[in-house]
């Protein structure tokens, strides 16, 4: 299954800016963004650090989904298994939850591949 093509579909359907999938260490596997590509790296390298972090934190269920809003845009990360993540950053509040729907389905996608 063609990566890029599934997160160049999701951005194009959601309008954003880019939508990566990234390996436990915050390293992009594949990238497609209408962004700087440094950029998106980096933003996706900082929500595995911030995910690692709220992981530890004791609860009785794991971490499934957290959204966090920028100035100027906002960052959906999901986990797809232990090791792989996917993030999407988009700039329309009002598209919060078609977007989280959608990157949802991504990941569901992309668990069947990766297993």
């Amino acid at each position: 299954m063609p990566f890029e093509k599934i997160l160049k579909d999701l951005v194009l359907k959601m309008q954003a800016k880019g939508a990566i999938l990234l390996d436990w260490e915050g390293e992009s596997v594949v990238h497609y963004g209408l962004i700087d590509e440094y950029d998106l790296k980096v933003i996706g390298a900082y929500q595995v650090i911030i995910h690692n972090f709220l992981k530890n934190i004791k609860t009785q269920a794991g971490l499934n989904f957290f959204q966090i809003k920028y100035e100027k845009m906002i960052a959906q990360f999901m986990p797809i298994t232990k090791d792989y993540f996917v993030m999407l950053i988009f700039d329309n509040k009002e598209l919060a939850s078609k977007a989280l729907y959608y990157l949802e389905k991504v990941a569901q996608d992309f668990k069947k591949e990766i297993g």
